[in-house]
């Protein structure tokens, strides 16, 4: 599976790698469902994704709006075109994720 989160010193982890697109979205979706603890801050690490789509792009918009802090640690350039290409960078700037 291209993804992963974990619980570590009080952050919750999304590890995204590999391909991470709409064939993963159900998937991904569930995980981070199950998994979520809303009270805990959420970083992203995306160093090893290769690729990702807009499908993958909205839960990490709805992922956002429903944790009180989500960081994306040094995000790949892969996420960073994808972010551009759907102008969604600026929403994620605005919720102090760290670009």
């Amino acid at each position: 599976m291209p993804f992963s989160m974990t619980v570590n010193n009080g952050k919750q982890i999304l590890n995204l790698e590999g391909r991470v697109t709409i064939r993963n979205a159900r998937e991904l979706g569930l995980l981070i469902s199950d998994s979520l603890e809303a009270t805990l801050p959420v970083e992203v690490e995306t160093e090893q994704l290769t690729d990702v789509d807009t499908c993958v792009l909205q839960l990490l918009l709805s992922l956002r709006r429903s944790v009180s802090q989500l960081t994306l640690v040094n995000p790949c350039q892969a996420l960073l075109g994808a972010l551009d290409r759907s102008q969604l960078r600026r929403q994620f700037l605005d919720a102090r994720e760290t670009l």
